[in-house]
């Protein structure tokens, strides 16, 4: 995850989730879908910076996505506050 400041009052999210990593469309789009959702319940929580993620292994569940994801927002909710 990389995280830069950003001038409007909210939080941004940008994804990258390869080919590569999940070959089939279906995973890629399931793995944006719960990245996409974590970030919506935590948004307004977070200081305003825009986020960029890539998902780099593709042996995880919906769960385990949630809660590394989850675990990041964390650190940055930390370092911010």
């Amino acid at each position: 995850m990389s995280a830069v400041a950003n001038r409007i009052e909210t939080a941004r999210l940008g994804l990258v989730v390869g080919k590569r990593v999940f070959p089939d469309a279906h995973d890629r789009n399931r793995a944006r879908r719960v990245l996409r959702e974590t970030f919506r319940k935590r948004r307004a929580q977070l200081p305003s910076v825009d986020l960029v993620v890539q998902v780099i292994s593709n042996d995880v569940s919906n769960r385990a996505l949630m809660d590394a994801f989850d675990a990041l927002l964390d650190c940055l909710q930390e370092d911010s506050g």
